[in-house]
Order: structure tokens, then sequence, then C-alpha cells
């Protein structure tokens, strides 16, 4: 008789606990039933790790950096700066490791307008070799690959310019920042390529120079010494501007009006010429 009553006073038990939890559990059920969209935050990835493994008796350090950050970018066309949301992924596969080609950037940008927009596949995203990224407050994100940095517009995603030595920024009319920046030829570039110059602002590409050298051996030669190109802009007192790119076989001046490069006015060294170039590969 002494087990009946237990069993009867623990199912007495177990029903008054059903009757005030099960609005709670229905409660739950039905905010899950909609899809989480009652107070429950749509998330981004995103995880800053560093892990050490040993391979075959070597230490080796991957790390993984992260960050998000909101953005107004100036667009072409655009009467005001478009809010972005940034997500900016630096993987270095092994942080013990100097060698080149052992990281990856990766840019991601959705448009705040509204608040659907973050929902949407990203405006534009941006994948490129490199172990460090800045993003600057001139919109522009810079990716180091070893000894070349590489640039991309936060507007449009669009590739810049490579450069393999410092990057001369200077001012127009209007207080609107300018870009300019050399790299070594290609391999596939046509014969005698030394070097490609471009100008460019935060928001695109304004003209891309090709400097080359009638003797193929002496191209090669100029190619491995691109770091060293000391470009900068020199002003007239009569308000002409010069592009000045002072090489070891010589200084390459070129006059600048605005954003037009008066090519057929340009001063080159013997044996050197200087055109407008197109051809680059897409990044």
């Amino acid at each position: 008789m002494r087990h009946a009553w237990t069993f009867l006073i623990g199912l007495f038990f177990a029903g008054f606990v059903m009757m005030w939890s099960a609005p709670i559990g229905i409660a739950v059920a039905v905010l899950a039933g909609l899809g989480g969209q009652i107070n429950l935050f749509h998330a981004f990835s995103g995880e800053s790790v560093f892990g050490v493994r040993d391979v075959g008796g070597r230490l080796q350090g991957r790390m993984v950096n992260v960050s998000f950050r909101p953005t107004m970018v100036p667009v072409i066309g655009e009467p005001r700066p478009r809010r972005l949301l940034l997500r900016l992924e630096v993987i270095d596969v092994d942080v013990f490791d100097g060698s080149n080609g052992l990281g990856r950037v990766r840019l991601d940008a959705w448009p705040l307008d509204g608040a659907v927009d973050v929902l949407q596949p990203p405006l534009y995203t941006v994948v490129a070799p490199g172990r460090k990224a800045i993003i600057d407050d001139e919109n522009v994100l810079s990716v180091e690959n070893g000894n070349r940095r590489s640039a991309y517009s936060l507007a449009t995603g669009e590739w810049l310019y490579d450069a393999d030595g410092a990057v001369v920024t200077y001012t127009t009319e209007g207080d609107r920042r300018r870009l300019l920046a050399a790299a070594a030829a290609d391999d596939e570039m046509p014969p005698g390529s030394v070097a490609v110059v471009t100008l460019a602002s935060p928001q695109g590409v304004l003209k891309r120079l090709l400097i080359a050298a009638s003797d193929p051996t002496r191209a090669r030669l100029l190619r491995t010494s691109v770091s060293l190109i000391r470009a900068g802009i020199r002003s007239e007192p009569a308000g002409l501007r010069w592009v000045d790119l002072a090489m070891p076989a010589g200084t390459i001046r070129v006059p600048l009006s605005g954003d037009v490069l008066d090519l057929a006015r340009a001063e080159v060294p013997v044996g050197l010429k200087i055109s407008e170039f197109k051809a680059w590969p897409q990044r």
C-alpha cells in the first residue's frame, strides 16, 4: 500500500511540472518554427584562431584573423557615400615559415542600405595571396605578399595596382587623392617589358603605362631593379605637373595635366620607351 501511495504522489508531481513547463516548451517551439525571425540574429561566420601542430618533427603554426567593420565609401556616380559592412579574413598557413605563397586574404562586402542587404550574397569578394592586409583611411585594401603589395578599391572590389616599391600619394583639385605605383612586368607580357606604372584613385584605375626596353637582355636586367624606381610628382611655377620615374637607366618624365598623362611630350632615356598599357591580366 505504501508503494502505491508513493507512485500516486510521484504521478501527481510529474503532472504538476508538466502543467507549468508545457506552455514554455510550446513557446520555444513556436519561435523555432518561425525560423528565428523574432529577436534572433543572423550570424556571419568569423573566428580568429591560432594553432600549433607537429609536422614531421617541425612545429607549424596556423593563424586566422577575422574582423568586421562598417565603413562609408565614396562611389563614382553616386551622390553620397555608400555604407558597407566589411568582413576581412587573413590566413597565415605557417607563421614560422617566411616563404611566400603561404597566406590568403579574403574581403567580403555587404551594403548597409537596408537590414535585408546583409542576408544576401556579398556585393563583392576579393581573394588574394598574402599574409598581411590593411584597410586604410582612404578606402583602399592593401595586401602584402612578400615584397609585393597589391591594392583593391573598397568601392567596387576592383584591383587597382601592384607595387614593388614605394607608392606615391598626392592630391589634385578638390583634394582628390591619387596613387602612383610601379611593379615589375610579368613574364607573359610583350618582349622587352620592364615595368607597369599605374595611376589610380581609391575608386578605380585612371591609367596604366608600360615601360619597355628595345634590348630584351637589358629589359630583363632592369626588371630586377623595379623596386628601386623612385616615382615623384614635380610641379612647375606655371602650374604644370610632371611624373618623374627615376630608374637606374635614367629618369622618365611625363607631363601631367589633371589626370591626363601626355605621353607625346614624355622625356625618355635612350633605349627605353613608354606607352599606354591595357592588357594586364585581371586579378
